[in-house]
């Protein structure tokens, strides 16, 4: 049986709305050579109907079907199941070019890489408005580890699907994505890391073969929950894995970094209108962040000058420990980020 030039991994729950879509532009990839691994994770929408007319239609299509385990066992069970030379995230919400896999994998073979990059055009769904990214003209003239500071310093994002990955680096390095209750809402940036640190050389596309469908409504009003611990706990996850690797000197102001900016969002998310906690648990929750020993250690190394006016006022009232205040600023800031995004999408 022929190797595949490229294992496409899809993880489906509960997108009736936006799969067909997706499974389209995965079938019309210029690029034969593939295949479709689809995860499907316990929905309970027509998504299992959708996916098995799709199965009917083309043979490279393979669906595992599993009951309801999160985002990081999904994609770990596809790269299980993966035959392909390289492999790729696909959310099934979002879709790419025809040329994505040609273009991806012409250019890691090319370059002899271990990881391809390409830029993405983020889709407001509620606007129509499209951005497109600048990840490929900003870094490919740099250093790896320049990638990597700028993915905890939050001026790139760790999204795992915009990127080709040769699967004999992940199996080498034995990667996977954390489980559910580990590292929710920021897995992705725990396995980019890891990724590009195993990558022994590193490609850029500067088209935007990727659509990154964004649903203004869950990223500005969603609450989530322990969010803070996932990001302490990513902190700590990534400290140990530097020192294992010693590395940690070179980038432990990057991290604080993250920490302190990890720890103010935090702060925010306490305040989105859809938390419908007491009052006294936000208190509660803000006591806390402002009194973690990593954040405030951290926020004593990195200071406040790295950040805007409105967050450095938000990090000084933190520091102080001034609940009251930390609450009210972070309400309202909360507040002005939600009108931003209404009026400008």
């Amino acid at each position: 049986m022929e190797t595949p030039a490229v294992s496409l991994l899809v993880a489906v729950y509960n997108t009736e709305a936006y799969l067909p879509k997706c499974l389209s532009s995965l079938l019309n990839q210029t690029l034969d050579n593939i295949e479709i691994i689809i995860v499907n994770d316990g929905s309970t929408d027509a998504s299992p109907r959708i996916i098995q007319e799709f199965v009917q239609k083309d043979a490279r299509i393979r669906v595992i079907d599993q009951k309801n385990q999160g985002l990081g066992a999904v994609r770990n069970k596809g790269l299980k199941e993966a035959r392909g030379e390289f492999v790729a995230f696909i959310d099934s919400d979002d879709w790419v070019e025809p040329d994505y896999c040609l273009q991806m994998y012409e250019k890691a073979k090319t370059d002899k890489a271990d990881l391809a990059i390409c830029n993405y055009a983020a889709e407001f769904e509620e606007t129509g408005k499209t951005v497109h990214s600048t990840i490929a003209e900003t870094y490919q003239e740099k250093t790896k580890e320049h990638y990597m500071k700028s993915l905890f310093e939050g001026k790139v994002s760790g999204f795992s699907w915009n990127k080709l990955y040769r699967r004999t680096m992940i199996e080498a390095h034995q990667l996977s994505f954390p489980l559910r209750g580990e590292l929710e809402h920021i897995e992705d940036q725990f396995f980019s890391f890891r990724a590009h640190f195993f990558s022994e050389r590193v490609s850029y596309i500067e088209d935007s073969l990727y659509h990154y469908r964004i649903h203004m409504t869950s990223i500005v009003q969603s609450y989530q929950k322990k969010l803070f611990d996932y990001g302490v706990a990513l902190y700590e996850a990534n400290v140990q894995f530097l020192m294992e690797h010693g590395k940690l000197e070179d980038y432990q102001k990057e991290l604080d970094f993250f920490i302190v900016q990890h720890g103010s969002v935090c702060l925010l998310n306490e305040w989105k209108r859809s938390n419908n906690r007491l009052l006294g648990e936000k208190f509660k929750n803000v006591s806390r962040i402002c009194g973690d020993p990593v954040f405030r250690l951290s926020l004593t190394k990195t200071g406040t000058k790295p950040f805007d006016a409105k967050r450095s006022c938000l990090l000084v009232l933190a520091r102080l420990k001034m609940v009251p205040f930390v609450s009210l600023a972070s309400a309202l800031y909360q507040r002005a980020i939600e009108h931003k995004m209404k009026i400008r999408g």
